[in-house]
């Protein structure tokens, strides 16, 4: 419960702090001390950033603390390249997607199995950052809604492919869903692309067939095979007492036979 409460006031500090900061920032508060500002807010957040990663190393268990110190960093990162005039605002911005596809990316790595999931937001994020970065040197809108939709579409395959096919077989849906949906959308808006925008449903034709194909190689279902034991042979008649035990029933008697149960039989195979 302290470690709770611990936590909890520590965000808090946190985020006032943040928010003050910002606030300030964007009521050019700053404007006199830039770029010396923007320095030490950048030095500040790679301070948290390591803060929370350096936290998960001592305690592993807690791995959500990753998201918070990749996006930290990430974010120490766009406020350093914001000071270089060279540096286009996109890709100063898609750090912090890449930032938080990193996140999620190490939370897959720690555990394949159990965290799948997050192989889908880690894509998103990568998908986002790269568009947004693309966007600094590409202005056409249909162009970038491709790269988005079928970027989005390919991560569902990743996912398919890393996930376990039977496992995750329900990615292929929606990974081609948007894969063809990107597809129409620049076949759409291209005069020239008439050939594609004519011929692309034969992309599900394609995939229809590998579905058969998978189906008929599929091995199919064995019945269930119920092993059952043999009938039991018949109890032997009970052995004749002596007249010397029914005359004295507690003297004892030379019993030369088996002790009952201490004889194992040895029943035959089945198949045999």
């Amino acid at each position: 419960m302290a470690d709770y409460r611990l936590g909890s006031l520590l965000w808090s500090i946190g985020l006032i702090v943040g928010g003050v900061l910002l606030l300030l920032f964007n009521f050019d508060q700053f404007t006199a001390y830039e770029p010396w500002a923007q320095y030490a807010l950048t030095g500040v957040l790679a301070l948290s950033g390591i803060g929370f990663l350096g936290a998960f190393l001592s305690a592993r268990q807690h791995w959500w603390r990753l998201i918070p110190g990749w996006t930290l960093l990430a974010l120490a990162a766009m406020v350093y390249l914001s000071t270089l005039p060279t540096v286009r605002v996109q890709l100063s911005a898609a750090i912090l997607f890449v930032g938080l596809a990193l996140a999620f990316a190490h939370v897959y790595l720690l555990d394949r199995a159990e965290r799948w999931w997050s192989i889908i937001p880690s894509g998103f994020m990568l998908v986002l950052g790269l568009v947004v970065g693309i966007s600094s040197v590409v202005t056409d809108l249909e162009l970038l809604g491709t790269f988005l939709f079928v970027g989005l579409g390919l991560v569902f395959f990743v996912l398919y492919a890393l996930g376990g096919r039977r496992r995750q077989w329900w990615a292929i849906i929606p990974g081609a869903v948007l894969t063809l949906f990107g597809l129409f959308v620049f076949a759409r808006e291209n005069d020239s692309q008439n050939t594609l925008l004519r011929w692309w449903p034969l992309l599900l034709v394609l995939i229809g067939i590998g579905f058969a194909v998978q189906a008929l190689r599929r091995p199919p279902s064995q019945p269930l095979v119920v092993n059952q034991a043999p009938a039991l042979r018949p109890l032997p008649r009970p052995l004749p007492v002596p007249d010397k035990a029914k005359a004295n029933p507690s003297a004892l008697i030379d019993y030369t036979r088996p002790a009952p149960g201490a004889s194992v039989e040895i029943l035959p195979d089945r198949d045999e």
